[in-house]
């Protein structure tokens, strides 16, 4: 995941229900975490969340790719 993507997340106990996160910013090594990070807006709930940035495919699916202008 890299800023500027646009994450789906479909929550194991819900099939049906999807959710929608921009990835807004790279935190780099978070200590908490013991990896590299990111953090995501999610539309759903207004929040923003620190994720893992290589989580697996089937946690979260980038479904529109960031791109950089300039």
């Amino acid at each position: 995941m890299k800023v500027g993507d646009l994450i789906q997340y479909t929550p194991p106990s819900d099939g049906d229900e999807i959710v929608l996160g921009l990835v807004v910013k790279d935190l780099g090594f978070n200590v908490s975490l013991q990896e590299q990070a990111v953090q995501v807006y999610w539309f759903d709930s207004n929040i923003y969340t620190t994720e893992r940035k290589n989580s697996s495919p089937q946690i979260y699916e980038v479904i529109s790719e960031g791109r950089r202008l300039g």
